[in-house]
């Protein structure tokens, strides 16, 4: 009996374990968006509006900014290289700004969860639930 007891106590165990893991995943809403931005902890910081918004790209520096026309927001992401492949994983830091403050984050760990044609990336940071869409240019 005190065998089965610890059995199930230690599937209990398993299994309260492989659920906290789950935040972990990446936002499936996310990955279905196909509009460049920002998206932190399953909210949409920056979308970009072409009516409103510009964006750049520097392949040199490995640098992507997007930005409201005034450039009251704005969000910029420096990559240790261009990734081109899904799954491939880069390092990298995010600025970005937030109704009151610009936030800062360095030493992300971005894996490509998505490419298309037209050279856009979506770049997916577990640790952080940081969701980045970006757009390479020639």
């Amino acid at each position: 009996m005190r065998k089965i007891g610890y059995r199930i106590f230690t599937l209990m165990l398993i299994c309260i374990a492989a659920s906290s893991c789950q935040g972990s995943k990446v936002d499936p809403e996310f990955v279905g968006t196909n509009t460049t931005g920002l998206t932190v902890k399953g909210q949409k910081v920056f979308v970009f509006d072409s009516m409103n918004c510009q964006t750049s790209f520097k392949r040199e520096s490995c640098e992507y900014r997007s930005f409201t026309d005034n450039m009251s927001d704005y969000y910029c992401v420096k990559l240790d290289y261009v990734p081109t492949e899904n799954g491939q994983k880069v390092k990298g830091e995010l600025k970005w700004t937030s109704k009151s403050e610009i936030i800062s984050k360095k030493g992300l760990s971005f894996t490509v969860e998505k490419t298309d044609r037209s050279g856009r990336l979506w770049l997916w940071c577990r640790k952080e639930s940081i969701g980045v869409i970006i757009q390479t240019l020639n």
